[in-house]
């Protein structure tokens, strides 16, 4: 589970994980817009628990064939990619950079998949496959 090992400071291994990432990308948030994003590292447990419940949430619902689960798996795969996957601040070509890019390059097709279940149209399944 993503929130193992967590102690009462919120400082387990994803949250350590993320911190720098998140900063870094608030940063850059505030340069190419000019605008602070009134976020503290307080809250950086709260933002672990809410992508875990919403992958969770749109991966149950994305089973049972809903097109809530795909929006909310989509609305997680954009943050999490810029936030986790941020290939572009690391060295160009090294094994690091190869990962993220892999990753972000994986999330962005995930994405597209999601679009393109959302667009199907849907059927059930019982008046597709009739028994003979």
């Amino acid at each position: 589970m993503k929130l193992a090992h967590h102690d009462e400071t919120g400082d387990g291994p994803v949250v350590v994980y993320m911190a720098p990432k998140m900063d870094a990308m608030l940063n850059r948030i505030q340069h190419y817009t000019g605008l602070r994003v009134p976020l503290q590292q307080d809250h950086y447990p709260m933002l672990v628990l809410a992508a875990g419940c919403m992958e969770l949430l749109g991966g149950v619902l994305f089973t049972l064939n809903l097109k809530l689960g795909a929006l909310l798996l989509m609305l997680f795969l954009v943050p999490t990619s810029l936030v986790m996957h941020n290939f572009w601040e690391l060295e160009r070509g090294s094994p690091a950079h190869q990962i993220e890019f892999v990753n972000f390059m994986k999330n962005l097709c995930l994405f597209g998949a999601f679009l393109m279940f959302l667009n199907m149209p849907r059927q059930v399944a019982s008046l597709k496959y009739k028994a003979h």
